[in-house]
């Protein structure tokens, strides 16, 4: 039985996922079984996962008709054997040490959870812009009490990408990916983990390579994005009342979500994907600043960041005025 599981969706990644099995095969920690889950590919993906099987008996491969990547990580939950699952995605790499520095820390630690920082490659025209991710100002095992106090010193800034984790197969053993949502489903998995979890380790770690390609979902208009933002938002509540946060507190740190969460929600409207008529995204908006309630949540919310642009997208956010963000935002999208 292997020590660790890694899970990885394949779907349409032929130019990506040989250096992405190859990132994961070079790891100096070796016990590991490698599933693979070909979500009905039709460029090669497929083949390629077949091809590396035949050479390495840690891997697995599932081939299945499309169902989508919840419904490919929930088949790779289902088969996996180790007492560590994490999750990668196929057009990213890993750095040789990650696994054996990251496996190291959590059985040191004993904890439910690992979570380590990553590196954000963003890719356009053949050029990459790298910067550093979601590294944790500290570094160790916390307590439930002690991530209430991070939590809370952080004002709920935390990420949530799924490939940044590493989960014991007993915390995670009755979650499932919902595969009704087509954004955001990580995040929310992630929040019902960390509800369950007692411990938590924290780790700087940042030889994860996360790879951002036009294209990619972050570029892509996503028309189920308030709803998904929604689940997102009701199971982030559930871990805060886990921590046993009072109202104000939990009321300060939801103002950050939210309001961040609809700031997305403006970007998602200005992308080049997204057909919709002024008209259109304008009722989008005045639906989701209602559900999001950002009237009420603004009297609590503090800006992260002090940039001029960020300064003026929230006052415009605030008076309902980000109409104007529509029509700027669209055509510097387009640039």
């Amino acid at each position: 039985m292997p020590l660790l599981t890694v899970i990885m969706p394949v779907y349409q990644v032929k130019p990506y996922l040989a250096s992405c099995i190859k990132s994961i095969l070079a790891q100096s920690f070796g016990d590991f079984e490698l599933i693979l889950i070909d979500d009905g590919s039709t460029d090669g993906s497929e083949q390629i996962c077949d091809i590396f099987a035949e050479k390495d008996s840690r891997i697995r491969v599932i081939h299945q008709k499309n169902q989508g990547v919840s419904s490919t990580r929930n088949a790779g939950l289902a088969l996996s054997a180790g007492k560590y699952i994490t999750f990668a995605d196929a057009d990213d790499l890993l750095e040789p040490a990650l696994l054996d520095e990251c496996i190291k820390e959590i059985q040191t630690g004993q904890t439910d959870v690992l979570y380590h920082g990553f590196k954000k490659d963003v890719w356009k025209d053949g050029k990459v812009s790298s910067s550093l991710k979601g590294i944790p100002p500290f570094e160790g095992v916390l307590s439930k009490k002690q991530m209430k106090e991070y939590i809370l010193a952080q004002r709920g800034n935390l990420n949530v990408n799924v490939f940044s984790y590493i989960f014991t197969r007993e915390l995670i053993s009755d979650l499932h990916f919902n595969p009704t949502l087509p954004y955001a489903e990580d995040a929310v998995f992630v929040m019902q983990a960390l509800s369950k979890a007692l411990t938590y380790y924290f780790s700087a770690n940042t030889d994860y390579h996360y790879n951002v390609r036009a294209g990619s979902a972050a570029y892509r208009w996503q028309p189920k994005l308030v709803e998904c933002y929604r689940c997102n938002f009701r199971e982030t509540r559930h871990f805060l009342e886990s921590l046993e946060l009072t109202p104000t507190e939990m009321d300060e740190i939801m103002s950050q979500k939210y309001v961040d969460g609809y700031a997305s929600l403006v970007y998602n409207l200005c992308l080049p994907s997204c057909t919709l008529s002024l008209k259109e995204k304008y009722r989008i908006l005045q639906s989701a600043r209602k559900k999001f309630r950002i009237d009420y949540y603004k009297r609590f919310y503090i800006l992260k960041e002090g940039g001029l642009f960020a300064k003026a997208k929230t006052f415009l956010v605030f008076r309902h005025l980000e109409i104007f963000l529509i029509l700027f935002g669209t055509i510097y999208c387009k640039r």
